[in-house]
């Protein structure tokens, strides 16, 4: 009676051990499942590149010293504006607009107005130029400089140099003007365009385009632009669309 007793004993204490020996097995399984697809999860996402880019943004009130333009001073790798989003936004504020449109600095004055604009520009979805003139569909903001195969140094009428179609390399600039700039961009008989009248007002079939017509500053900064004066801030964003990530943001100052 005393041997049975003392396996009976035996038993009991090894099935514990077996019990937290299981346990750790299963758990030690279970981390590494974690592990493997934590791991899948991280190697799956694409590792957005970066680059480093000086942004100027003027508004003089006229077509042809108004200007957009970013310069692409260095990248990781060459990167297609295919896969990017240009995000630009700003509000400005206690500016009374006397008229319509802002016809010149004395027709703005000290008030509440907030005014403001924003623009999404895409591979194709946003057409930097519209006229009568032949040129039809041009994506803004322009591909100029580095990488740019047989670039027109006026009006940007090589497909390549639409927004998606070039690649940003170091020394690549991006540019937009709004309509009325020299260089065979537009007719200006007239008097149609920015400033070709009066200083910050488009005049002619350009006015505000509300003819469906959006020139290339209006592609880039959104409606309403003109209202920018020197001092005023727009929030420039690149986002790399692939892996979701914004490697470009700055606040720019309008000069």
């Amino acid at each position: 009676m005393q041997r049975r007793t003392n396996t009976t004993r035996k038993n009991d204490a090894v099935s514990p051990v077996v019990g937290v020996m299981l346990m750790l097995v299963i758990t030690i399984i279970i981390a590494a499942v974690v592990s493997m697809y934590a791991g899948g999860l991280i190697n799956s996402t694409e590792k957005a590149p970066t680059l480093t880019m000086d942004v100027t943004i003027k508004n003089t009130g006229y077509y042809a010293s108004s200007v957009f333009e970013a310069k692409v001073l260095s990248v990781s790798e060459p990167i297609a504006t295919k896969d990017l989003k240009l995000v630009t936004s700003w509000t400005v504020t206690n500016k009374t607009v006397v008229g319509t449109h802002p016809k010149s600095d004395a027709d703005i004055i000290d008030g509440n107005l907030t005014v403001g604009g924003t623009a999404v520009t895409s591979a194709g979805n946003v057409f930097g130029w519209t006229s009568g003139g032949g040129f039809e569909g041009m994506t803004a903001p322009w591909g100029y400089g580095n990488g740019i195969q047989a670039p027109n140094s006026g009006k940007p009428n090589n497909k390549q140099q639409q927004f998606g179609n070039y690649t940003l390399l170091g020394g690549t600039v991006m540019t937009a003007w709004p309509a009325g700039q020299s260089g065979g961009f537009i007719t200006t008989t007239g008097g149609d365009g920015y400033g070709t009248t009066k200083q910050y007002y488009y005049s002619g079939a350009w006015t505000y385009a509300e003819n469906s017509k959006v020139d290339g500053m209006q592609a880039v900064l959104g409606k309403n632009w003109e209202y920018l004066r020197t001092g005023d801030t727009v929030n420039v964003k690149l986002i790399h669309m692939p892996s979701g990530q914004t490697i470009y943001e700055k606040n720019v100052v309008v000069s």
